[in-house]
């Protein structure tokens, strides 16, 4: 890396961890085998067949002129180090006990500042090793929140799966029970009363008869008329009373709609209401798709059996699904 930093000092450090990162792929572990695969012109070519990007001619110079000024400085290093042997060996050969005192003092304070740089370093590497492990942590207890959520948004979609699953089963079964009864269910809601028949008391009976023997022909025919056709009693209090005069009796009055049953319109209503309100959980496109499959299945066209209810469920799937959904 430093040798990199060398090559071009306006390299950033992601520069710098990418080519290493390149230069690692190709097996190239020190600066002496760089140099030698640049020297030799291989260096592009192995980094294309590792399928990484090439350096630049640029960088290929800056490479080249870096290496050519390490080996000058590594000869004039190996000739100031012979120099120094050569030095000492004059030295140990002519200096006086003073002299060789002094230099040992001075190679104990120049192992003293080798001792503290590699201290500072060493202080350096472990600091760096406490902060990878705090992001280590850091980012296992992120892990942890991370599937927490996942499997509390499973265990949601879960229950809203299931809740779906009923609504629609009820629908279903709704559905088939309305379909099964096409048009008998109607007729047995609201089929009238029949008439009862007429119950003429017999004491009544001995009466008219009587009376109709003592009677002028006219006075007779007109009774007989009034008792047969059943004609509104002469006292209204009488006929409040509940008394029937020659076999009157008040007409039967068909059922109501209002007192029937409970309509199966509205079972299906309610079915499809309840279904509509366990989709407001949901995300807006699972509700788009719960609602249009709800209006497939009430669609005039699929349902020709019962066409007219049909379209009263699918209008009010439209208008149930504006109130409760906004969609």
């Amino acid at each position: 890396e430093e040798f990199l930093t060398s090559c071009n000092s306006s390299w950033s450090s992601r520069d710098r961890t990418s080519a290493l990162r390149k230069l690692g792929r190709i097996g190239v572990s020190n600066v002496a085998e760089l140099l030698r695969l640049e020297q030799d012109g291989l260096l592009n070519n192995m980094l294309a067949a590792a399928g990484e990007r090439r350096f630049s001619p640029e960088t290929l110079a800056s490479i080249r002129m870096a290496g050519t000024a390490e080996e000058d400085s590594e000869q004039d290093i190996l000739e100031e180090f012979a120099q120094l042997l050569s030095d000492c060996v004059c030295v140990d050969r002519t200096t006086s006990p003073a002299a060789a005192s002094h230099e040992r003092s001075g190679r104990h304070t120049a192992d003293g500042l080798f001792r503290r740089q590699v201290n500072r370093g060493l202080a350096y590497i472990d600091q760096a090793a406490k902060e990878v492990h705090m992001r280590n942590e850091h980012l296992s207890r992120c892990l942890e929140e991370v599937q927490v959520d996942i499997s509390r948004i499973a265990d949601r979609m879960q229950a809203a799966r299931r809740e779906r699953e009923r609504g629609r089963a009820a629908t279903s079964a709704a559905a088939s029970r309305m379909f099964a009864e096409p048009a008998m269910g109607k007729q047995s809601f609201y089929a009238p009363r029949a008439a009862e028949p007429p119950v003429r008391p017999a004491a009544s009976r001995t009466y008219f008869s009587t009376y109709a023997r003592a009677s002028s022909p006219r006075t007779k025919t007109s009774s007989r008329k009034s008792g047969l056709e059943g004609e509104s009693p002469r006292c209204a209090r009488a006929a409040q009373e509940g008394f029937r005069f020659g076999g009157w009796q008040p007409p039967s009055r068909p059922l109501s709609e209002t007192t029937s049953i409970r309509k199966p319109d509205q079972i299906l209503q309610d079915s499809v209401r309840a279904q509509l309100a366990s989709l407001k959980h949901e995300s807006k496109a699972d509700q788009k798709a719960a609602v249009k499959r709800l209006l497939v299945q009430w669609h005039p066209d699929r349902n020709p059996e019962s066409q007219k209810t049909a379209t009263e469920i699918f209008q009010f799937i439209q208008e149930e699904k504006d109130k409760m959904l906004g969609l």
